[in-house]
């Protein structure tokens, strides 16, 4: 018998479900196997805790876990006040050309491109496009053959 067979029949061995035969030949291979041995201590382990709990038996005292709560978020606020002092305080300037500064860059981008349609720079951008579009067709279809393949 095998160790993953052993552990797979574990649970049916702790409550005495299995046939006489299966029982001794997992019995032979737990005196056997150290590994399996301890498999077999934690299961039952595990099982006595379970039938606890189901049994409304209060569970076994945990180990006493402090409350740090109050100490980390005593850290975070010094932290963040920290990072408050060292901000850049808003100026009275400031708050007042910021929120303006992008509609002055999209006025003034606008306002060229109007002086540079007026002046003629863009007449024969459309043709260039054309132009370009129709040789990339060309390069495109000069890589395949008439029926789109390689």
């Amino acid at each position: 018998m095998n160790c993953a067979t052993v552990k797979e029949w574990m649970p049916h061995y702790i409550d005495g479900l299995l046939s006489p035969d299966m029982e001794f030949n997992i019995r032979l291979h737990i005196e056997a196997c150290p590994d399996c041995a301890l498999w077999l201590e934690e299961a039952r382990e595990l099982a006595q805790l379970w039938n606890d709990m189901e049994s409304g038996q209060e569970p076994i005292e945990m180990c006493e876990i402090p409350d740090i709560s109050v100490h980390v978020m005593s850290q975070i606020e010094q932290l963040e006040a920290g990072r408050r002092e060292r901000a850049v305080p808003e100026t009275a300037a400031r708050r007042r050309t910021a929120p303006r500064t992008s509609w002055m860059h999209y006025g003034l981008a606008v306002c060229l491109t109007f002086i540079l349609l007026q002046l003629g720079v863009f007449e024969n951008l459309a043709y260039g496009i054309s132009e370009i579009n129709g040789q990339m067709s060309t390069s495109v279809s000069g890589w395949f053959g008439p029926q789109g393949e390689q």
